[in-house]
């Protein structure tokens, strides 16, 4: 089955590369940025002119269960008292997503929450930009078999690109059908939409499966179906198939 939602429950918070164990779930300290307006109102104006002022990367905060010989709960201490700035990353394995920023630690201390359990808690002051890298699913090639086909990029049916998006199948105009084969060995599910993404048909990797005759041009038209591909601890990838008739 396709899936949307991402789950956070196997999410790390790590400090300079170390892990921080016992954080709470739902406490992953993502930073709120902010960015105040000036009034850039000139005389001759009649309605008030705005602009906007440098942006403020905000503030996070996140707790836990204490564990003091936790290296990373160890680094976050010595890091509220060290007054410098240090690499916080939060990564999210089951979308492939890795969240990445600059702090310092403003403050780092206990309470007594939850029934009696010993708290660690954490406020974060951000002093750079806030960067997001993706891992997507991995698609070896997506081909079109008819005859006299081109594919473009020119190498999609052996090797397609990581950066590409697009995959268009150029169709000879006496071709009336053809088929698509996703080749995708690690992929959880493979699926093609041909109605914007409203309804999903599963594809098997390095299967041919015959593209549907509700989307195929008329000679000198052109089309579009959408391919998903999902994987473990990825995120979804998502290639827009044209099929083009000269």
């Amino acid at each position: 089955m396709s899936k949307e939602h991402i789950d956070t429950t196997e999410s790390t918070i790590s400090i300079d590369g170390t892990v921080i164990d016992g954080v709470t779930p739902g406490s992953l300290p993502f930073p709120k940025p902010s960015r105040d307006t000036k009034d850039v109102t000139t005389m001759k104006d009649t309605v008030r002119k705005k602009g906007l002022k440098i942006l403020d990367p905000g503030s996070a905060s996140f707790s836990g269960i204490a564990i003091p010989g936790d290296p990373g709960q160890i680094a976050l201490k010595a890091a509220s008292n060290d007054t410098k700035e240090h690499t916080f990353q939060i990564y999210v394995p089951e979308g492939g997503l890795t969240f990445e920023y600059q702090a310092y630690v403003s403050t780092d201390y206990p309470s007594e929450e939850d029934e009696n359990t010993l708290y660690f808690n954490c406020d974060l002051e951000c002093t750079g930009g806030f960067v997001d890298s993706t891992t997507f699913a991995g698609i070896t090639s997506i081909e079109g078999v008819a005859v006299g086909i081109a594919h473009s990029p020119a190498a999609a049916n052996t090797a397609l690109p990581a950066t590409a998006n697009d995959v268009i199948f150029k169709e000879a105009t006496g071709i009336t059908t053809d088929t698509v084969e996703v080749t995708a060995a690690a992929a959880s599910y493979i699926g093609i939409s041909y109605d914007g993404g409203k309804n999903w048909t599963a594809l098997t990797s390095g299967t041919a499966a015959t593209i549907s005759s509700t989307i195929w041009p008329a000679a000198g038209g052109l089309s579009k179906a959408i391919i998903k591909v999902m994987e473990t601890d990825k995120a979804t990838r998502f290639v827009d198939l044209f099929i083009a008739r000269a």
